[in-house]
């Protein structure tokens, strides 16, 4: 098969690249196009595209700056954190150092998911985690499965949830062998 040059690549790939570089430049459809490109080139990308990430997901924890900047449209202000979630699960396998900070993002981000008066029926972030947990199913149960954790009904609620979409297959047996 023919590959492309590796300085073509880098050219193709820069303008996504410098796009992420502000958080107010993140779109859906920019998003998306980096969703393709991980997908593609994941292993071109190291954990530092993760940490730029979560740090560009921890704006979205305070929803009156984000809506104050009028970039996205009412409503639709979620829907690119959740979008920025998704990408986790296409980044490098080496990167199961997030979940922690990802659980706990998300479940401040759904805290103040209602500020944000978009017309949703359930938490855009639970698919696009469960999918990230499921691909680091053992640092996953390692997070979740303890004595602080399970006690807890935030954790214990979000796992219960997050076992019972059909994204988290690999989580659940894992889960069922141990």
């Amino acid at each position: 098969p023919h590959r492309l040059p590796k300085h073509l690549l880098q050219m193709c790939i820069r303008p996504v690249l410098l796009n992420l570089r502000e958080y107010t430049k993140l779109s859906i459809p920019l998003l998306r196009g980096l969703s393709r490109l991980l997908s593609l080139l994941s292993s071109w990308f190291s954990k530092t595209l993760g940490e730029k990430l979560l740090e560009h997901l921890q704006r979205w924890t305070e929803p009156e700056k984000i809506i104050k900047h009028a970039i996205w449209k009412k409503g639709e202000e979620p829907l690119v954190a959740a979008a920025i979630i998704d990408l986790f699960e296409l980044l490098p396998d080496e990167t199961s150092q997030f979940v922690e900070v990802l659980v706990k993002t998300t479940l401040k981000l759904e805290v103040v998911l209602p500020r944000y008066q978009a017309c949703l029926i359930e938490s855009p972030f639970r698919v696009p985690l469960a999918k990230y947990l499921n691909k680091h199913e053992e640092a996953a149960i390692a997070f979740f499965v303890n004595d602080h954790r399970l006690k807890n009904p935030i954790y214990s609620d979000l796992l219960q949830d997050i076992l019972n979409r059909k994204e988290s297959h690999k989580l659940r047996k894992k889960l069922s062998d141990s």
